[in-house]
């Protein structure tokens, strides 16, 4: 790297470090390089959005960037936070995740945010969003089922409600009118739980692909809600 420091504003000087440019600008980057869309994200995380002079002096404005993004109809849109660049989902599904995270536990929330933007940023992090994803649940999954442990994951969780499913049930009912069992929702924990690739090195050790990370937050949401919610219950 030879960028100079006080040649260029803290933010350029930033972006071209994170981006390993040395003498070539952000903006002179062409529209075709593969570094492209990496200096777009990295801008909209370094600039204090906030400062008046943005507002002021006429100066380009995350919304407009993604009225560019909109008409060109780009995959990825500027997140609402305008930290940066994020994959286009449908904005029923991205205001009814929104409401959820709202509405869970604190730790919950926080994990079901760090999921979301891990899953859906321009530089996706698949293995962290899935992990994310996991602790989420866990963070509601295992006061409700295993509150006197200290060590409880999501695997005791489903050993527990597995060991102890004539002592639960959930707020469905079956075709008898009844309260319904928990083995479906046992199996939407397992879904979960078993498609995470947790420990390197051995013989199924992979990383988690794209697709497996988006179903994954969507799942570990309604999880959330449910667990939180009172779906699940101790019977009386």
């Amino acid at each position: 790297m030879v960028v100079r420091p006080g040649t260029q504003s803290r933010a350029t000087e930033e972006v071209m470090i994170r981006l390993g440019l040395d003498r070539d600008l952000p903006w002179n980057l062409a529209a075709d390089d593969a570094r492209f869309i990496d200096a777009l994200d990295a801008t909209l995380d370094v600039i204090d959005w906030e400062v008046e002079s943005w507002r002021n002096e006429g100066r380009p404005f995350p919304g407009d960037l993604e009225r560019i993004l909109a008409v060109g109809n780009s995959a990825l849109r500027v997140s609402d936070s305008f930290f940066g660049l994020e994959r286009r989902v449908d904005p029923t599904a991205t205001a009814a995740f929104a409401e959820i995270v709202k509405a869970s536990p604190q730790d919950a929330a926080d994990h079901l945010a760090s999921a979301w933007a891990k899953a859906m940023s321009a530089n996706q992090d698949a293995d962290g969003a899935y992990r994310e994803a996991v602790l989420a649940v866990e963070a509601v999954a295992c006061p409700l089922v295993a509150p006197a442990s200290n060590r409880a994951t999501l695997g005791t969780v489903i050993a527990d409600l597995r060991n102890q499913a004539s002592k639960w049930e959930v707020v469905f009912t079956d075709t008898s009118g009844q309260r319904a069992g928990i083995e479906s929702l046992i199996g939407m924990l397992v879904l979960l739980w078993q498609g995470q690739s947790r420990h390197a090195g051995g013989p199924n050790s992979r990383r988690q692909t794209a697709e497996e990370a988006v179903a994954a937050v969507h799942l570990a949401a309604t999880l959330v809600q449910w667990l939180s919610s009172g779906v699940l219950t101790r019977k009386p």
